[in-house]
């Protein structure tokens, strides 16, 4: 029987309105208006029961802050906008966090007759949503799961995926809101078919892989509707324990390809875009619910013109109410003048930690394999130059591992990019082979021959005691033009960098002599690891902790980087933090380390005396009080930040840094790792 519909219109935010001219466009809305005709009164009240649905998308607690659920968030925001799913289903629990109070068991125990369940699928959260999705089939066989997110293979890659998973039913693949809606409504048949569902893999007979054809991107995502706007995270956080991270997005895809990286893939090739107006309704929930921090997901911040408008109403925001407190973006690799006009702004308003500049290498043979473009070393010169000239901090993104590059294109590329100026900070970071990249294709593998191992998850500062040690991810650790032995080699090599440059324990002294002697800084780290392995020192020690952390990590069985309980127990710091704890706990030992490696050069005894001391005055010491007027007898800081000609000279410089009153888990936590982009672990240096 053909019945006249009800008739359903969006408003600007994707919620259906009631009684106005517009055809809804779900596929089988028709059918299930026809069935109800048909059904007994007993099945009618059968029906009338509201169905379960459970979502997953877990995440692990960090600095007391629970993530909020984007994810799932705007895949049920958009379903409760079609008025069968309104009516027919339930949204019974919604777990978004892991601690521990709520574990597997006990979310598990929480389950009552599912329907539908699904799963936002990570790196950091894969393996505990599989042993979570086994428990579920088993005690609900008809319970229909499904898995998103970035960690399921893509649709030209899903064979197989079943047999291996046998529990799973279906993996939504690229933008999920339209095709979760669609699943939930054939769910509702009387024999559904998910196989009539675009943008799916689907579980066929004998665990073999159905893919339907692909589902094209939402084109307005404006008219999509917000889980901050519509009242779902509001009722999601009534009973939360802890501060809040959020996510928005401003703009969805990216228009660059690199193979290290999911949404590098054509499918998100275009840009979409939200409106501003709805942007600014999502800040004002933001601070309404005091979240301090926010993460946008836009993959070029800066890139849309009107991204600055949004810029100066978190801002305003901020002021006004306090929060959000803290925000990090990906910034757009283009329209310079555009993203540090941005990033000056944040960075007045104590928002934000810094320009990102994402160059991942300076090999050009590497950016070749990764198909990334970089701007040209006069260019990037240029730009150092600008940021620091408009007192915007900056740092430099680089990966460990990508094809083409060598043990020593690595190390010159650090090196140049010291040369050009940035002190800063640099970013160094494991290549991690994610699931849909081409470092996981076969021939891309073969070509480059990757060598790639099972290790924890490339993240630090994770409690080692809890649920993390469940997760395994792939890490690329050799290939064609590097050996594993040179990777290790490397990794040593970065974290002697990072503690020593970009921490800061040696860096003015690298600067001191680049600038008065000529030194070169290889030559210079040249000369300190010859030091550190040759020498019964502190840092020599340090290296050894260092080199035995790494092994467990690449044998898989500990986190990256390393523990120190004398600070915090059963807690990962990166390599070079864990190093720069214990130097702070070994004082006595460092500065006999400092001394006797200044004696290897040839410079004045009262000039070493000098520069050792401007060097441990520079580096925030948790134990000290700020500020801190010292008298110099020569020059030291005309040498190291204007490149003069040193002479004696007395004079008295003023160092400044946060009071932490003796309490180093607060120093570590808010200079090492909080605040190391915006080099929080150097002191501010004025001269009086």
């Amino acid at each position: 029987m053909n019945l006249k519909k009800k008739q359903h219109k969006k408003d600007s935010y994707g919620k259906y309105v009631e009684n106005e001219d517009f055809a809804t466009y779900w596929a089988n809305e028709d059918e299930l208006l026809d069935l109800s005709l048909k059904e007994s009164r007993s099945q009618k009240q059968k029906r009338n029961v509201k169905h379960n649905v459970y979502l997953f998308e877990i995440e692990d607690i960090y600095a007391n802050q629970a993530k909020l659920p984007y994810r799932t968030g705007l895949i049920w925001s958009h379903c409760i906008t079609n008025p069968v799913i309104k009516s027919y289903f339930n949204l019974d629990q919604w777990f978004w966090y892991r601690d521990k109070t709520n574990t597997m068991d006990s979310m598990f125990e929480k389950i009552v007759n599912p329907k539908f369940v699904a799963f936002s699928s990570f790196v950091w959260n894969w393996k505990w949503n599989v042993e979570m999705m086994k428990r579920i089939k088993a005690k609900w066989p008809e319970c229909v799961i499904l898995v998103g997110g970035w960690q399921p293979p893509t649709a030209d890659r899903s064979q197989g995926f079943f047999e291996k998973y046998p529990f799973v039913d279906i993996i939504s693949h690229g933008e999920g809101e339209i095709t979760v809606e669609k699943i939930l409504v054939e769910l509702l048949g009387p024999n559904p078919n998910f196989k009539r569902v675009d943008g799916c893999s689907v579980r066929d007979k004998n665990n073999k892989t159905y893919v339907t054809p692909g589902r094209e991107r939402i084109p307005d995502i404006h008219s999509m509707p917000s889980p901050y706007l519509n009242g779902l995270f509001d009722t999601l956080i009534e009973d939360c324990p802890y501060q809040l991270e959020a996510t928005i997005e401003t703009t969805r895809g990216c228009p660059y390809g690199c193979t290290f990286c999911e949404i590098g893939s054509d499918y998100y090739r275009k840009i979409k875009v939200h409106k501003n107006n709805k942007v600014f309704a999502e800040i004002d929930w933001l601070a309404k619910n005091k979240v301090l921090f926010v993460y946008n997901a836009d993959s070029n911040f800066g890139m849309v013109p009107s991204h600055e408008a949004i810029v100066n109403y978190m801002v305003a925001t901020k002021n006004r109410t306090g929060y959000p407190d803290k925000h990090r973006a990906d910034w757009s690799k283009v329209h310079n003048d555009r993203v540090v006009s941005m990033a000056k702004n944040f960075t007045e308003a104590d928002m934000d930690k810094g320009i990102t500049l994402a160059l991942q290498s300076l090999n050009t043979h590497t950016l070749e394999a990764i198909k990334r473009v970089n701007m040209d070393d006069n260019k990037l010169e240029n730009f150092l130059k600008t940021y620091s000239d408009a007192g915007v901090p900056s740092y430099v993104e680089l990966i460990l591992g990508l094809p083409e590059e060598t043990k020593e294109s690595f190390k010159n590329g650090v090196l140049k990019i010291m040369e050009y100026g940035q002190h800063n900070y640099i970013g160094i970071y494991p290549l991690t082979a994610l699931p849909n990249t081409p470092l996981n294709d076969k021939e891309y593998i073969k070509k480059y021959n990757l060598e790639i191992i099972d290790t924890y998850p490339a993240f630090s500062h994770i409690d080692v005691s809890d649920q993390n040690e469940f997760e395994v991810s792939k890490m690329v650790v050799g290939h064609a033009n590097m050996s594993y032995q040179d990777y290790k080699d490397l990794t040593i090599w970065r974290w002697m960098i990072m503690f020593a440059h970009f921490l800061g324990y040696y860096q003015y002294i690298a600067r001191f002599m680049y600038n008065h002697s000529g030194i070169s800084y290889k030559t210079f780290y040249e000369k300190l690891y010859k030091f550190m392995t040759t020498n019964h020192t502190h840092i020599h020690q340090e290296m050894k902790h260092t080199q035995q952390s790494l092994d467990i990590v690449l044998a898989g069985k500990g986190p990256w980087g390393r523990v120190v309980d004398t600070a915090k127990e059963n807690f990962a710091w990166d390599f070079e933090e864990a190093t720069a704890i214990q130097t702070l706990l070994q004082y006595d030992s460092h500065q006999i380390d400092i001394a006797n490696f200044l004696d290897l050069f040839d410079i004045d005894k009262e000039v070493k005396n000098e520069l050792q001391r401007f060097q441990d005055v520079s580096i925030v010491n948790p134990t000290r009080q700020y500020p801190i007027d010292v008298n110099f007898d020569y020059n030291i800081y005309d040498v190291i930040f204007l490149n003069k000609k040193l002479i004696r000279k007395t004079h008295k410089i003023k160092f400044t840094a946060k009071n932490f009153n003796n309490n180093i888990v607060k120093w570590a936590t808010e200079s090492l790792w909080w605040g190391r982009r915006r080099a929080e672990n150097k002191c501010k240096i004025d001269l009086i």
